[in-house]
């Protein structure tokens, strides 16, 4: 009887981990996934090419890495924009193609977006811009670079 017994308690041992792997899995996943501020500091002397424009602006931003969504707060003063959208990968100085737009509205621009593993994988070296366009610097009146605070 005894030998039944730590057959059955083995059987019972094993389907207590078959049914534990994927909650361990689930849970060292989450352990990984973390949330990131990111703010950005919009001017014009940012822009490419720099320009003397008296508008100014801040972009705050929330990462989570879990899901990859990027919830941002946009405010902006002395611009009246045609297009806000995020740029990448580009250091300073440097242009790119936008990976994200937001829909225009009087400041604050409030929303989220989905971006790819590689869109943030640039956003989090870094290599990413917000760029305000007006009709008056339609190539962008006011930048700045995304980063960590």
């Amino acid at each position: 009887m005894v030998v039944g017994t730590v057959a059955g308690m083995a059987k019972k041992a094993h389907s207590i981990f078959i049914l534990a792997v994927p909650l361990l899995v689930a849970g060292l996943s989450a352990a990984r996934a973390e949330t990131v501020s990111l703010v950005a500091h919009l001017l014009g002397g940012a822009a490419v090419p720099q320009n003397k424009s008296d508008a100014f602006g801040e972009a705050q931003f929330t990462y989570n890495s879990e899901t990859r969504q990027l919830d941002y707060y946009v405010t902006y003063d002395g611009a009246s924009p045609t297009k806000i959208d995020i740029h990448g990968p580009a250091g300073p100085g440097e242009t790119a193609m936008a990976i994200a737009s937001f829909p225009l509205s009087e400041s604050p621009v409030i929303g989220k977006t989905i971006l790819t593993k590689e869109q943030a994988d640039n956003l989090l070296a870094g290599k990413t811009y917000v760029d305000l366009h007006s009709q008056a610097y339609a190539n962008g009146e006011i930048r700045g670079q995304i980063g960590k605070p």
